[in-house]
């Protein structure tokens, strides 16, 4: 594994650059559903660069397998749910979890995103909280 670096993160004009992919993700019962663009198909929002909103994916969506199924059984944020996100500015990568996704999860999201070559700084964010960890959730 490599730290990322400005010249990794940033997608170049011609749209080349690193082999890294942003966006968003759900685990329904340990199975990885998500979107997710290589960086110059993903959208700067701030200092990040990042793709896709889970509520925007969860309308859309259409559901092609029983992972699919039960995510749009449920409102979009009832399952566990994350995003991977580059800061090119500051080298790094990053992938928000919720706080009951175990190893294992974490691991099938970062092969998700395909993320073998460079290191992750894995993150819970309160903002990602499944119905079993938000105490206010109402379905």
């Amino acid at each position: 594994m490599k730290n990322c670096n400005p010249c990794e993160c940033q997608a170049k004009p011609d749209g080349t650059g690193p082999h890294i992919k942003v966006g968003i993700y759900w685990s329904v019962n340990d199975v990885i559903v998500g979107n997710a663009v290589y960086l110059h198909e993903a959208d700067e929002y701030g200092d990040a660069i990042q793709y896709g909103g889970h509520y925007e994916f969860w309308e859309k969506l259409k559901p092609s397998n029983d992972a699919e199924l039960k995510l749009k059984a449920h409102a979009y944020d009832y399952y566990p749910r994350g995003r991977m996100v580059c800061f090119p500015q500051r080298n790094k990568v990053r992938l928000y979890v919720d706080r009951c996704m175990d190893n294992d999860v974490i691991n099938e999201a970062l092969d998700f995103f395909e993320h073998q070559e460079y290191r992750i700084e894995i993150e819970n964010d309160e903002h990602y909280q499944c119905a079993e960890c938000n105490r206010h959730y109402l379905e």
